[in-house]
């Protein structure tokens, strides 16, 4: 819990429960939790500001890469921020985004003026 959280927020936002921390009640209300199988088309979900797809890239194929950051890339607002594991990237996957370094990490975003990829499940054209 620390790792750049200020103690503010810390206590706004969690509870400590001996000798961990808890997400609080107020907190749990407004986030929601789906299992959503990336590979397969999306239900409705509306736009993100941040979409996290950290270490789940490096388990698929080229194909089902490109397939899963169009995906996001319909999900994501055009100022969104879509945050990957270490090891992945877009670069010679989809150059729809860009890569913004921010300290020891990065993060992408739409580039300006591009539009999401259409949708096409991985291996149906």
């Amino acid at each position: 819990m620390n790792r750049g959280l200020p103690a503010p927020l810390l206590v706004r936002h969690f509870e400590r429960v001996g000798a961990h921390w808890k997400v609080s009640a107020g907190l749990r209300k407004v986030v929601t939790f789906k299992r959503l199988n990336l590979a397969a088309p999306l239900p409705s979900l509306g736009q993100f500001d941040i979409i996290f797809v950290r270490n789940v890239l490096i388990y698929f194929d080229v194909e089902t890469k490109r397939y899963v950051l169009g995906q996001v890339s319909s999900l994501l607002r055009p100022d969104g921020w879509m945050f990957l594991g270490s090891a992945e990237t877009t670069i010679g996957i989809d150059d729809r985004f860009e890569r913004i370094v921010a300290g020891r990490t990065s993060a992408y975003r739409l580039r300006a003026g591009l539009k999401a990829a259409p949708a096409g499940a991985p291996g149906k054209g």
